[in-house]
């Protein structure tokens, strides 16, 4: 038997790599990312990427004479290693005159769950959370209304976050299925918006405008309205600095783009697009998506797998290991079996061609049926352990069968025309 070796347990207490074995006659082909080769930043340089911001002056000099500081990361569905990035955002506060106890953190965590000690802890550091106040955003209550853009769409923002005369942003340049890639506005929009303004901008405001949507949207930022309005909602929050982090497939910083919320974004943009480029291949009989740096919303990795099986029929497999499991959604997840978000849909539905639609999970959870369509539910497959999953492919395909491995499906893409089925 062959193996592919593959990120697991991200946010556990030991993430590593896994062995998964396949069989050795398959014609099977690794697609990594093409940036996957990167050099991982050391703290160094990560401080001087840090220290010569993009149409910004250093955080020191924006600190002198504030009162009050915020700094924004994050959720645990991103692969921001926040605590890694924090003490260089530190010393630079320190430099500029502000004490411990005028610093706070807060996690940007948009419409998903509040997030408990043991998890922020993970994220910001041990150290961070016994020396410094870490609070999770709560989108339902206690939001300033700052108006509108100028798509129309309402700007309610955390009162806390609006309360600070000095707020910093750190977040990753991840490709996205609706905004093209995240870091920029998207802290705000909808890392600490109201739950209204959330609704508003997906589910109105954008609804109509958005690119052409493929089983693979990731990547498709010109022209999408969706970043040009969560932009809007980073300025009118005033976000003085924003820092956005490019990581490789196994969640480490390979690149920093720090700045003007806007300056900085379009740098990292612009990076990321050759970075998280992978090739367009469509004619595998077996597709396999791991999902490592968002393991908890792993559906995104399964669009990519859809996307790599050949149209005449093939498996898609999704591979989902994480012990948080799906993330709880307040506006997209299913809060029952009939019941959801404002915007819960009837689930998500497998692309014709695939024949097969395999989600392995070591930690499976009964609500997974939920993200998909039911008119699916037969050729779906929820194993929990990788035997399973290779018998089920041995049965399907014999042999002989050519197969894609992706590394981390979440954390790449393809630029994709519109399609129809």
């Amino acid at each position: 038997m062959a193996y592919v070796r593959l990120m697991e347990y991200e946010w556990s207490d030991n993430p590593h790599e896994v062995d998964y074995y396949l069989p050795d006659s398959w014609n099977v082909t690794i697609y990594h990312i093409a940036g996957w080769r990167k050099p991982v930043l050391k703290p160094r340089q990560i401080s001087t990427a840090i220290a010569s911001p993009i149409g910004s002056r250093r955080i020191s000099e924006l600190a002198k004479g504030k009162k009050k500081v915020c700094v924004l990361f994050d959720d645990m569905s991103r692969g921001t290693p926040a605590s890694k990035i924090i003490p260089a955002v530190l010393a630079e506060l320190k430099a500029g005159g502000i004490k411990d106890d005028q610093i706070e953190f807060i996690c940007a965590l948009g419409a998903h769950q509040a997030w408990d000690r043991s998890v922020l802890a993970r994220k910001v550091g041990e150290d961070i959370m016994k020396k410094y106040p870490v609070f999770n955003h709560f989108p339902f209550y206690n939001c300033t209304p700052l108006g509108t853009t100028s798509f129309g769409t309402k700007v309610e923002v955390n009162s806390e976050v609006m309360s600070c005369d000095l707020k910093i942003a750190i977040s990753n340049i991840v490709p996205h299925p609706s905004y093209g890639f995240g870091g920029g506005g998207k802290i705000v929009m909808p890392g600490c918006s109201s739950y209204d303004s959330i609704a508003d901008h997906h589910g109105r405001t954008h609804k109509a405008s958005r690119p052409p949507r493929t089983p693979d949207a990731k990547g498709v930022f010109d022209g999408n309205t969706s970043p040009i309005d969560a932009m809007e909602f980073a300025r009118m929050a005033k976000i003085d600095f924003s820092i956005n982090c490019l990581l490789n497939e196994t969640a480490q910083t390979v690149g920093i783009f720090a700045g003007d919320v806007g300056e900085a974004h379009k740098v990292a943009v612009a990076a990321a697009k050759e970075h998280f480029r992978v090739p367009d291949v469509r004619d595998n009989d077996i597709a396999i998506a791991n999902a490592y740096c968002k393991a908890d919303e792993a559906f995104i990795a399964t669009a990519a797998a859809f996307i790599a099986v050949k149209r005449t029929g093939g498996t898609a497999v999704t591979i989902a290991n994480t012990h948080l499991g799906t993330v709880a959604h307040y506006l997209l997840g299913a809060w029952g079996m009939s019941t959801g978000g404002k915007l819960t849909g009837t689930g998500t539905p497998v692309p014709s061609w695939v024949n097969h639609n395999i989600y392995y999970s070591e930690f499976p959870e009964g609500r997974t049926w939920y993200w998909w369509a039911k008119k699916d539910w037969p050729k779906t497959y929820l194993p929990d352990n990788w035997a399973e999953v290779i018998g089920r492919l041995i049965e399907w395909h014999g042999l002989k069968a050519k197969v894609a491995v992706f590394p981390d499906g979440t954390n790449q893409y393809t630029p994709q025309p519109e399609y129809q089925e």
